[in-house]
Order: structure tokens, then C-alpha cells, then sequence
């Protein structure tokens, strides 16, 4: 094949590539969620009064996700884990969280405003709020979910 046909070839995969680029572009929106967006739900999993929103994805399915927890004041997490690895960011209030298998209050470390935390998959951990309401986001690889340590410390099996 001659030079010059191969570069009409090449420019013309060019073209098409930019073209299509060009396409998907004017299809792309930001995923936003504004505050007065935000529809806050009951979170069974965790304490009582707790509440999730979902601002990305879907925590339950395989992919990105990202959720806000608004966790009441005065609330104790029990040992527990979480089957995926984990990014949290405290928005509002002091959490207090420890790693272990045996809630340790001694161990507990405080989490203020602005805190960015790492969290791996798959450990024990316990954690409470104090005298305030705690509000912090989690964004991870779903599927997420949460177990507990001992079955009976798990609030969707009390009544």
C-alpha cells in the first residue's frame, strides 16, 4: 500500500476517534447532589435513629459508591466489620473509632471535623458518637454491608 494511502487511512481513523470522543463528551454530566437534594432514610443496620443517603452509585452492587451517615448523639457501634475497603471523611461532630475485636474505650481515637480516614476490608472495629450528632461520608467499591461480631449486638435482630 502506498505512503499516501496509509496516511489517508491513519487520518481518517483520526477523525473518527476525535469525532466519537467529541460525541461521548456531549453526553457526559456531572452526577451532582445538592444539600437541599439530599432524602435521608433509616439505616437498620446501625443504631437506632441513624440515617444514610446514597449520593453515588449503589452501595449494594459492585462498583463505586458513596453514602453520608448522620449517626445520633450518644450512639455505640458494636464490633463489627465491613466487607469492603473504605474512605471516610467526618463532616460534622467527633466520632470516636478503634480497631479490635473487643470494645476498648481506652483505644477509642477521635475523629474531628475534616477527618479523612482509610478503613482496610474486613476489620474489627467499634466506634461511638459523644454529646453530638455525627455526620461523615464513606466512599468504597461495592458491595458493602456490615457484620457484626456477635449476632446479638446486631440492631436489625433486636426488637
Amino acid at each position: 500500500m502506498p505512503l499516501c494511502e496509509k496516511m489517508v487511512g491513519v487520518l481518517a481513523v483520526l477523525v473518527m476517534s476525535g469525532l466519537c470522543a467529541a460525541v461521548a463528551a456531549d453526553t457526559l454530566e456531572y452526577d451532582r447532589v445538592t444539600s437541599t437534594d439530599l432524602k435521608w432514610n433509616p439505616l437498620p443496620s446501625m443504631p437506632k435513629g441513624t440515617q444514610t443517603t446514597v449520593l453515588h452509585g449503589n452501595p449494594g452492587k459492585p462498583g463505586l459508591y458513596t453514602v453520608r451517615l448522620k449517626i445520633p448523639p450518644n450512639s455505640k457501634m458494636p464490633v463489627h466489620s465491613h466487607p469492603d475497603e473504605r474512605v471516610r471523611v467526618i463532616i460534622s461532630g467527633t466520632y470516636y473509632s478503634a480497631l479490635g475485636d473487643k470494645v476498648d474505650e481506652t483505644k477509642l481515637l477521635s475523629f474531628p471535623p475534616g477527618t479523612f480516614s482509610h478503613v482496610p476490608p474486613k476489620v474489627w472495629q467499634f466506634a461511638e458518637t459523644k454529646d453530638e450528632e455525627v455526620v461523615f461520608e464513606i466512599t468504597g467499591i461495592g458491595p458493602t454491608g456490615i457484620d457484626y461480631l456477635n449476632a446479638e449486638d446486631d440492631p436489625r435482630k433486636q426488637k
